[in-house]
């Protein structure tokens, strides 16, 4: 079978997110039976084509001047042609800014079927930044496509909500199997509180994480360390000085995989206090390597997280202080029992059965697409 997926990030993206994670992890292991290649933008760096573990990457548009989104803007363009001019058995779309659903099925080939994947599902964000009406792209774009793939039961019911006829499949997302090799926690590798992600401060709550850990008493304040590709640099250098918390914080940057290991060894507990996520990866990754990370309880990260994961009332600082510092108290033998639950529960997103189940999806989908094209008419 050949594949054609839309990828609006790439790996190699200075700014990429866990969306471009996913995409390579799934389609490397289905590029073992099938022709897989991956159409993204260009960013800062990149080449025109690359091939990574039998997946072709090709990059479409460009930057234009000094213009930030430029290169997305000028991809979206370069889809039309890029999708009838490659050959395909299947399309899959990765849902993206500013409006989730785009396009695509407007100007995608009527005999070949298209899949949708939600990873990102945040236009509203993007109607009350610029205003204008993006969010129609999820309240009724949505309704132009007909097979999903989501990550959730909680996207899973968004989506059927705005489309009752959609075909959609629950798949989520996989961790690197060295995370479940993470030693426990103990007074020699858990020393304070990790955060691992862009550095947004809204969309992650690093506001909220903030001024949870500033109400905490100084002589039981924990550190903090925020790892990640920073984004809100000089914003979060201010809320960190403004809050008298330099003490405290450290900006770790960005990080790769055995950077990820480290820092999860070296904490004791896990911050995850995120506005809006379509998954969650971070959750998944804490609880693979045996730790415990506090959410809000809301969905989806209530649904993703192990249920030993302390879970606080949406956006209540105080209390998140108080399930902070809880934990970070807890002796070091009951971090170890309640990280092995979380271990455990993490061994369902598993990268292998994942990309099983999402290969099965889409022979599904291919399957019933040409026996539909091919059901004879009946005659009146």
């Amino acid at each position: 079978m050949r594949i054609l997926h839309l990828d609006p990030d790439d790996l190699d993206n200075p700014l990429a997110g866990g969306g471009p994670v996913r995409t390579f992890e799934i389609c490397r292991r289905l590029a073992r039976r099938h022709e897989v290649t991956v159409l993204t933008p260009t960013f800062p760096g990149s080449t025109p084509e690359l091939v990574r573990e039998g997946v072709r990457y090709l990059r479409l548009g460009r930057r234009v001047r000094g213009h930030g989104s430029s290169h997305h803007i000028t991809f979206a363009l370069a889809l039309p042609r890029a999708v009838r001019r490659f050959e395909h058995d299947l399309l899959v779309e990765d849902f993206m800014p500013p409006a989730s659903a785009t396009w695509t099925p407007l100007f995608r080939r009527r005999d070949r079927p298209l899949v949708a994947s939600v990873q990102w599902f945040f236009a509203r964000k993007y109607t009350e930044w610029l205003k204008l009406p993006f969010h129609w792209g999820e309240d009724y774009g949505v309704r132009l496509y007909d097979h999903f793939v989501v990550l959730t039961e909680a996207m899973r019911e968004r989506i059927v909500a705005r489309s009752p006829r959609a075909d959609c499949r629950v798949i989520p997302n996989g961790v690197d199997d060295a995370l479940f090799g993470v030693e426990p926690v103990s007074v020699a590798n858990g020393r304070g509180v990790l955060f691992l992600g862009r550095t947004e401060i809204h969309a992650k709550g690093l506001d909220l994480l903030l001024q949870a850990l500033a109400r905490l008493p100084e002589s039981t304040r924990p550190p903090l360390t925020i790892a990640g590709t920073v984004q809100d640099g000089p914003a979060l250098e201010a809320l960190i000085a403004t809050l008298g918390l330099r003490a405290w914080v450290t900006l770790a940057g960005s990080y790769d995989a055995a950077g990820r290991l480290q820092l999860l060894r070296d904490c004791r507990v896990v911050a995850m206090p995120s506005r809006d996520e379509t998954f969650g990866m971070t959750l998944a990754e804490a609880n693979a390597a045996g730790r415990l990370a506090v959410i809000w309880d809301r969905v989806p990260m209530n649904e993703v997280a192990a249920p030993g994961c302390p879970r606080v009332a949406p956006y209540d600082v105080q209390a998140y202080a108080a399930a902070l510092s809880a934990l970070v108290a807890a002796p070091d033998d009951e971090l170890d029992r309640r990280g092995d639950c979380a271990r455990d529960w993490a061994r369902q997103y598993d990268w292998d059965a994942v990309a099983a189940d999402q290969e099965a999806y889409y022979l599904d989908v291919v399957a019933r697409f040409a026996a539909a094209r091919h059901r004879p008419t009946a005659s009146r």
